[in-house]
């Protein structure tokens, strides 16, 4: 059962990581969700995507408190105006 999570969590941490270059694939809730399937499957692998500078602080932020930063949610809606406003 360990290696199913930790291959959806795997699977989550890629399709983030492609988010982070694709303005239309959504970047958090895969990161959110890598986060979550590492924790059932390996607390190693939970670790160091805690410790991971794109998603660590992201995913420490969530879990502790439960919210996505300001700073993070501006530049989220600034980039999809821009994105929208383009096409």
């Amino acid at each position: 059962m360990k290696a199913l999570w930790i291959s959806f969590g795997i699977l989550s941490l890629i399709l983030g990581f492609i988010g982070v270059f694709l303005p239309l694939l959504p970047t958090t809730p895969f990161a959110l969700l890598a986060a979550f399937c590492f924790s059932k499957g390996s607390d190693q692998l939970h670790e160091w995507l805690l410790d991971s500078k794109l998603f660590g602080p992201l995913i420490r932020d969530w879990e502790s408190y439960g919210v996505i930063r300001l700073r993070v949610k501006k530049i989220s809606t600034t980039m999809i105006a821009l994105l929208f406003g383009y096409t």
